[in-house]
């Protein structure tokens, strides 16, 4: 009986609210999901805190991420222990301590009186993007389309479609394609299409 209750109580804490899912949608236990959006054909692995973000088909995040404020485009994908949308700290305050703006500081203090928007900025993963594992995306950046990110990167500015770029700040490394390759497959939007379909037509675009 025990173990049964023990079981609700921790699916109460991982589905949270307002989550819509279409098709195929796999959220793994111990995860916890809020006000999200899955298009069908995902999955979510262990220990992933997911906030106010919307998945593409086919895209997936590994073990250990955190997302908050992402729209994320089909066919991603984010490996484990990535981090975007974590939020900023004021740094024109006295203080950058939360304890002085704001209400959701790790205390439960309800003594702020000036207003600051600690809402992380939206941040945007276009289609066909790979991430790396332990990285690092700032508020309010771009990813482009088919762009890969090195492992360990820290991002803090816009990624241009198909770049692959690393380091700390992450750095562009080089595109992935000539540019007549990537014009074409910007142009064929095949991420719109189901994967069934690119499979029967042999991958022509």
């Amino acid at each position: 009986m025990g173990e049964i209750m023990l079981k609700k109580f921790f699916l109460k804490i991982i589905k949270g609210k307002n989550n819509k899912k279409g098709q195929n949608v796999r959220v793994n236990p111990f995860s916890y999901v809020d006000n999200s959006k899955f298009s069908g054909n995902n999955y979510v692995d262990r220990l992933c805190r997911i906030r106010n973000t919307s998945f593409g088909k086919y895209s997936y995040i590994g073990y250990n991420s955190d997302l908050n404020n992402v729209q994320i485009g089909n066919y991603c994908s984010i490996s484990s222990d990535v981090k975007v949308g974590l939020g900023n700290h004021p740094i024109a305050f006295f203080s950058t301590s939360p304890v002085f703006y704001s209400n959701k500081n790790p205390f439960n203090l309800k003594i702020n009186k000036v207003k600051y928007d600690d809402c992380p900025d939206l941040t945007i993963i276009e289609n066909d993007v790979w991430i790396g594992a332990n990285v690092i995306i700032t508020d309010g950046v771009t990813i482009g389309n088919g762009a890969i990110i090195a492992a360990g990167s820290v991002v803090t500015k816009n990624v241009g479609e198909y770049e692959i770029v690393g380091g700390v700040p992450a750095k562009v490394i080089r595109k992935r394609f000539d540019e007549l390759t990537i014009q074409k497959l910007q142009d064929s939007k095949w991420w719109e299409k189901d994967a069934e379909e690119i499979i029967d037509s042999k991958f022509n675009l």
